[in-house]
């Protein structure tokens, strides 16, 4: 009788180490989303409708991979955080997962309904190899976030390689106690790239905000934001904003040819600029009469670096001595990547 008890263990402990294993080799295979009528015998999920199917199916530790393609909103998801709604072509609630594009994947809203591109509430979520573009609005300035990249509330998400254009609100939206770790992400021609509010912290690096009608980043409440070798260049209403008791901190950055300012805080707001070229700008500083709220540290050049098309340098000019590259040498100004930001 103790052998058959001491086999029927054994069985039993086989049995859940096989499920343990398929579990976890389940967990390994990435959910394959497909452009509608692909052939593909990878493909388990077809066109923008697959993409919210994938998200649904994966469980945590998941990866969903779009292969190249055009993906276009044909339904939405509505998540309501204070007074606002926010409408998503794809939610991710309360999920640990990654969501990966092949070169070409895009997310283009042109076709659809007015949508933002991703909502992502709680969790943890990597998005990295995507481009969103073309997401409009019914409104420009309403309690319904649609028309907008990629909305994070109180979630922790990691962002590589992303490009977003040509949309009606933000590019990215940090809410609530979201934190954000985002590099080599490529924001223009929309209204706002970077919005931040409550006590959401960003730490950006290597990525350009250009050409936006309103500010290239607007911070409230609460909200930090750290920037790293990034560029922001050519937007219509200040470059870097500040409003409540938000602050910023750059580095390493090219803040040109923005209007009116290439910084402006209000109220309680603070700036600190640093080992940056502040250039070309209608102004570079505003803050409320009687306070110092804008500090340019050690190594801010006030003339024109001479930059080309693609913000390269013609000379190396010396960074943050506090800053370090991925080798861990002395970073420079410009782009380029910082350690500790991202993969």
């Amino acid at each position: 009788m103790q052998s058959i008890g001491i086999v029927r263990r054994c069985w039993l402990l086989a049995v859940g180490l096989a499920l343990l294993v398929g579990a976890a080799s389940a967990a390994d295979r990435p959910l394959i989303v497909c452009p509608t009528g692909a052939k593909n015998k990878e493909c388990a999920f077809f066109g923008g409708t697959g993409i919210q199917e994938a998200v649904d199916r994966a469980t945590d530790g998941s990866t969903v991979l779009l292969k190249p393609g055009i993906y276009s909103p044909q339904r939405y998801r509505d998540t309501r955080y204070k007074r606002f709604i926010i409408r998503g072509f794809v939610t991710i609630h309360r999920k640990n997962l990654r969501l990966i594009g092949e070169p070409g994947a895009i997310l283009d809203g042109a076709g659809g309904p007015a949508v933002s591109a991703l909502v992502i509430e709680g969790g943890n979520v990597g998005v990295s190899s995507l481009t969103l573009r073309n997401f409009h609005a019914v409104e420009p300035m309403d309690d319904l976030f649609d028309g907008s990249g990629m909305h994070i509330i109180d979630a922790s998400a990691v962002l590589s390689d992303i490009t977003f254009e040509r949309y009606a609100k933000m590019a990215v939206n940090a809410r609530g106690s979201a934190l954000v770790t985002a590099t080599r992400l490529r924001m223009q021609d929309g209204f706002v790239a970077v919005m931040m509010a409550e006590s959401a912290h960003m730490r950006l690096c290597n990525s350009i905000i250009r050409r936006h009608a309103a500010a290239g980043v607007a911070s409230y409440a609460n909200s930090t934001l750290s920037i790293y070798n990034s560029v922001v260049d050519s937007n219509g209403d200040d470059g870097l904003y500040a409003v409540a008791n938000a602050e910023i901190f750059a580095t390493n950055s090219l803040i040109l040819r923005n209007k009116p300012y290439a910084v402006r805080v209000n109220d309680n707001a603070r700036v600190w600029v640093g080992h940056s070229v502040v250039f070309g700008n209608e102004s570079n500083i505003f803050s409320p009469a009687g306070k110092q709220l804008v500090t340019f540290g050690p190594g801010v050049l006030e003339s024109d670096p001479k930059a080309d098309s693609n913000y390269a340098l013609p000379s190396i000019l010396a960074g943050d001595p506090d800053v370090r590259d991925l080798s861990g040498e002395k970073s420079r100004i410009g782009l380029g990547e910082a350690a500790g930001c991202g993969p």
